[in-house]
């Protein structure tokens, strides 16, 4: 098949979504498709077709619309059979969003914002965004035109809000989780020695909740100081900082900065907290769970439905620090970490990105079986 793929940036650094375009293009090339990557800017790779789309860069709102718009100009040059478009595209035949509802973001991004004041000037913000509405009118055109042959959710969250939010039948929504690459992302051959190390790890650590999981932390150093949090990402770390200082637990915290090999830092931790306020799905939970790491994250990340009961604990609310300390306590039992690590690992077998790419390639197979696309 001649595949099609549009992604803003085709860079495995920048973001999860980034890094799952560039992993599933070089599978889809190595089973022996052409593939074409629609990209501004991307890692230049032998197996796959960078085709460059022009985009205005300033203002925001015409970024995002010019890359739409132009995209579409590219893709129907290219006698293409199937499109795969990641919500930034209005051109496209397989729709697959990795950021979820942007209605929805909006409002946890709001939620995600510790103070009243603040979160009344970020909902005012993003009301009146013009760059907001455009990427939202972008990300919801090929749906609310009926312009697609198949939706693929990669979460069971995800789809219950598509079904919800854009009236949809669960029978239009093919659900394929993220897939990890648990050959990279395997237990560390002994337990960390020292206190807990808890490891939490994003790009955004406001919307992915290190401030609720300091907040907990600050209720357990009342009982026990016998623990470390690592922070992984490229976040602003000032004011998570301030935070730690006035809990008096600064010296309990220590950021790491962004890794090249992450792998490496999940096998220094015992546990990972997420206690995410969106997440479509998110990637460094799977991580950890392949890496061995019991994993405590929330109902707003749709992987958390891939975590019972034995491999880690899902709250309900990123603020309650209340049940984010105590499922962290229970994990000070080293017996429970490595059952949970274990039971964690063997789950992850069952969501490779081999498998994911064998889902994607039958479904994109079956829509061009379906017919050509129109011109």
């Amino acid at each position: 098949m001649k595949i099609g793929l549009s992604i803003y940036h085709f860079n495995p650094k920048k973001g999860g979504a980034e890094r799952y375009a560039y992993d599933l293009s070089l599978m889809l090339s190595r089973k022996g498709h052409q593939v074409f990557v629609f990209c501004t800017e991307g890692i230049t790779v032998p197996e796959v077709s960078l085709i460059r789309v022009g985009a205005t860069p300033i203002p925001r709102w015409l970024r995002s619309l010019s890359f739409a718009l132009n995209q579409k100009k590219l893709v129907r040059r290219r006698g293409l059979d199937v499109v795969l478009g990641f919500g930034n595209t209005l051109d496209l035949d397989v729709y697959q969003s990795h950021g979820g509802i942007q209605h929805i973001w909006m409002e946890r991004e709001i939620a995600s914002y510790d103070h009243a004041g603040e979160r009344r000037l970020k909902a005012f913000l993003l009301q009146t965004s013009l760059n907001q509405r455009v990427q939202q009118w972008v990300s919801e055109y090929p749906i609310r035109q009926n312009g697609y042959r198949r939706i693929v959710a990669i979460s069971e969250m995800i789809k219950r809000q598509m079904t919800d939010y854009y009236g949809l039948s669960e029978k239009d929504i093919d659900v394929v989780y993220n897939g990890v690459d648990i050959n990279r992302f395997r237990p560390s051959r002994r337990e960390p020695s020292g206190p807990l190390t808890i490891l939490f790890s994003a790009g955004n650590f406001r919307l992915k909740g290190l401030s609720p999981l300091i907040s907990a932390l600050g209720q357990l150093s009342r009982k026990t100081r016998s623990f470390q949090l690592l922070v992984m990402g490229r976040g602003r770390r000032e004011p998570f900082e301030a935070m730690a200082e006035k809990l008096s637990i600064r010296d309990r915290v220590r950021f790491v900065g962004e890794m090249a090999n992450p792998e490496s830092i999940y096998q220094q931790a015992h546990i990972l907290v997420h206690p995410t306020f969106y997440d479509a799905c998110s990637l460094t939970t799977m991580e950890a769970m392949a890496s061995g790491l019991p994993t405590i994250t929330t109902k707003w990340n749709g992987a958390s439905a891939l975590i019972s009961e034995d491999e880690g604990y899902v709250i309900d609310d990123p603020r309650n620090a209340v049940a984010l300390s105590q499922a962290i306590r229970e994990l000070f039992d080293s017996e429970k970490r490595k059952s949970m690590g274990q039971m964690a690992r063997l789950k992850m077998e069952n969501y490779t990105m081999e498998k994911n790419a064998n889902e994607l390639e039958r479904i994109l197979a079956e829509v061009t079986k379906e017919g050509a696309r129109t011109p």
